[in-house]
């Protein structure tokens, strides 16, 4: 299945995903099967990116888009993915 995707704010990846949309091809269907095709198919550099480091688990400081819908960690295991979809990955930051 081919979707688009998109990272905004991984320093640690920008090399692999440039900023904007991409076509991205895979064979799972669901957010968390997309998640672990990523850090399959690139690495370390995606899994530390992607993975909150001490819980081995996917950083809840990420947001997930799907088609202009946001998605929670949580949800990842049950929202399914089709042809065409727009996934944005954006990390969350802190400030004052």
């Amino acid at each position: 299945m081919k979707i688009e995707i998109e990272f905004i704010g991984f320093p640690l990846i920008s090399d692999i995903f440039q900023r904007g949309l991409r076509t991205y091809s895979f064979r799972g269907s669901t957010l968390s099967e997309l998640v672990e095709d990523l850090i399959e198919r690139f690495g370390d550099p995606v899994k530390e990116s992607l993975q909150d480091q001490q819980t081995k688990t996917f950083d809840r400081a990420i947001q997930i888009i799907v088609n202009q819908e946001e998605y929670l960690s949580g949800e990842l295991e049950h929202r399914t993915i089709e042809e065409g979809d727009k996934i944005t990955f954006l990390r969350l930051l802190a400030g004052g």
